[in-house]
């Protein structure tokens, strides 16, 4: 949290009272169900990196077991360009990219066109915009499940630091500032 969240005020330019906020990033990512559903399970797997039905890494059994990036691409598990292969190959130039991120589903029902609205709400954080999620949506371009989603909303957030004991209130590094 200290290396990859929480940002420390002072350095990179930021000013002393944003020391223990993070930046939020939030996006919103439609999943075209409907052409997904029509691709092969293997292909699939593939471009995710991870077995459908377990969501463990590719040759392994647990979702939390580490993938397979150890051999060469053409010998390993997991393709080099899977998804989870290129948002966190797991190498030490990759270390300082990390991001704290979660990602909740959404069901919308159908569009107004009769397609399935259904896709992804991802929230991240990270003391760093540009090592963070820039560094990991640089390396994703061009992954082959650009072709089945689409972002389509969100936008770049300051979570303040928060509150750390009764005699102080959020915000008030940043209203000291003023």
């Amino acid at each position: 949290m200290q290396q990859l969240v929480w940002v420390k005020g002072n350095e990179r330019g930021e000013p002393a009272w944003t020391t223990g906020g993070s930046y939020q990033v939030i996006r919103l990512v439609r999943n075209f169900v409907e052409r997904w559903d029509r691709t092969s399970l293997n292909d699939q797997e593939r471009f995710i990196g991870r077995h459908k039905y377990s969501g463990a890494p590719l040759g392994k059994a647990h979702e939390f077991d580490e993938p397979d990036f150890a051999n060469s691409p053409q010998t390993a598990a997991t393709p080099s360009d899977a998804h989870i292969r290129l948002a966190n190959p797991r190498a030490p130039h990759a270390m300082a990219t990390r991001i704290l991120r979660r990602g909740f589903n959404y069901s919308n029902g159908l569009s107004k066109s009769g397609q399935l609205d259904m896709g992804l709400l991802f929230i991240c954080y990270q003391s760093d915009l540009d090592q963070g999620f820039i560094a990991v949506q640089q390396r994703l371009t061009g992954e082959p499940l650009e072709e089945y989603i689409k972002p389509f909303g969100g936008g770049y957030f300051f979570a303040l630091p928060g509150v750390s004991n009764k005699t102080t209130f959020l915000g008030e590094a940043l209203l000291g500032a003023i």
